[in-house]
């Protein structure tokens, strides 16, 4: 896949241009994204996928950017798994925001040279949101492009959305999370010095570096997995503030199963969240809060083989 950071950076020719924010590429953006891919394959074009590096509300009101699913190199990974030929991540600032929602299809038609166009049912573009999914059809037709609206993918009678996508994290449902995305919650980072409580427990861990601006989950332990030094091993990740030993603030820690290789201070993990097994606890002592991570990692074990009968 390509990587552009502004539309005018496109030397090549026609497209099928999917619009979106693709904050987390649940399965309504993959249908979005699946669909230009068959348009483009139809018609030997280009498929592009059009979106920004930012939230938009970050140029206006940061502390109102609602917390994120993905980091960019995330979400530029996400994109690429579904197989577009081009991503555009383009700046959003003040400037692009006040432009109508005319001067913004003139702007990507200029650049991008779609003759198709592939949105949401409930896709908003130009000055405050003013241009809508009929305005984007009526555009179409008097600039040479057809427009496709996608109607919402549901699951279990709602529609799938960013928002619902949140919430199902916020409330530690992480294997609705999981459904809504098509693949698993996952939190990426370095690996940080903690509190050195897993070696007090003959347990250590891989303390992650927190994420800032990204959707967390509700404190406790979850079975994931972690992908460290090329391989995967089971985990049982704990997000929260330890109770027992509160010093610090709210930490991820990963307790690898069957990990006997060398340490992984300043390596990058990536740990996938894959349901919670208990909320957080305050314990007596540390050989009772020992006995209890002994209790999770076989929780974790017994989950994931569960999982792959």
């Amino acid at each position: 896949m390509k990587l552009l950071t502004h539309e005018r950076q496109w030397r090549g020719g026609e497209t099928v241009v999917a619009f979106g924010m693709f904050d987390g590429v649940h399965l309504g953006h993959a249908k979005l994204m699946r669909k230009a891919n068959e348009l483009a394959a139809l018609h030997d074009l280009t498929s592009v996928v059009y979106t920004f590096a930012t939230h938009p509300m970050a140029a206006f009101a940061p502390e109102h950017v609602p917390p994120q699913l993905e980091t960019r190199a995330q979400k530029i990974r996400s994109i690429a798994r579904m197989g577009v030929d081009v991503a555009v991540l383009r700046p959003f600032d003040k400037a692009y925001a006040a432009l109508s929602p005319e001067e913004f299809v003139r702007s990507f038609m200029d650049a991008l040279h779609p003759r198709h166009v592939v949105i949401g049912f409930n896709y908003s573009f130009g000055c405050k949101g003013a241009g809508k999914a009929e305005d984007m059809i009526e555009f179409g037709k008097k600039y040479g492009f057809e427009t496709h609206v996608m109607e919402a993918v549901e699951l279990y009678g709602e529609p799938v959305s960013s928002t619902r996508v949140r919430a199902a994290i916020g409330e530690g449902d992480m294997e609705l999370a999981g459904e809504l995305l098509g693949y698993p919650y996952a939190l990426c980072g370095k690996v940080m010095h903690g509190k050195q409580l897993g070696r007090k427990l003959d347990f250590p861990t891989a303390n992650l570096q927190w994420p800032e601006g990204k959707a967390m989950p509700l404190d406790g332990v979850y079975a994931g997995l972690a992908y460290v030094h090329e391989k995967w091993y089971m985990a049982a990740v704990n997000i929260g503030r330890h109770p027992t030993v509160p010093e610090g603030m709210r930490t991820i820690e990963a307790n690898l199963l069957d990990y006997e290789g060398e340490e992984f201070y300043g390596c990058h993990m990536r740990i996938e969240l894959h349901k919670r097994i208990r909320g957080e606890k305050t314990f007596e002592s540390l050989a009772a809060l020992r006995d209890e991570v002994m209790s999770n990692r076989e929780q974790v074990r017994a989950y994931f083989a569960e999982k792959l009968q």
